[in-house]
């Protein structure tokens, strides 16, 4: 029984690990494009190809860290999809209402 719990854990983290890096990267490349946008219109001015890929480097460690203490503290990903597009939904799964006569 112990070797299935820990077979269902380890499935749970890798799902949590996998939108957890498909967001990351998503993070990543956004900001990727706005730097090269940056440097092409704004600065006008092209900066070696490893300071790029150190501050995209930089940006996706701190995208993993940022969101696995995220998933840590408040859950799934519907609560922060939730938070981003500013949804009222409950999640009735976990609410619960007493609706029968009291025990005592």
């Amino acid at each position: 029984m112990r070797f299935i719990n820990n077979i269902i854990f380890y499935i749970v983290i890798y799902l949590i690990m996998e939108k957890l890096l498909i967001i990351a990267c998503i993070v990543t490349f956004v900001f990727t494009i706005f730097k090269v946008i940056e440097m092409k219109y704004v600065s006008k001015q092209w900066t070696p190809l490893k300071y790029v890929i150190r501050d995209a480097v930089m940006v996706f460690g701190s995208a993993v860290t940022g969101l696995f203490v995220f998933f840590q503290i408040n859950g799934s990903i519907n609560d922060l999809l939730n938070v981003v597009t500013d949804s009222k939904a409950l999640n009735l799964n976990t609410t619960q209402i007493f609706t029968d006569e009291p025990g005592f």
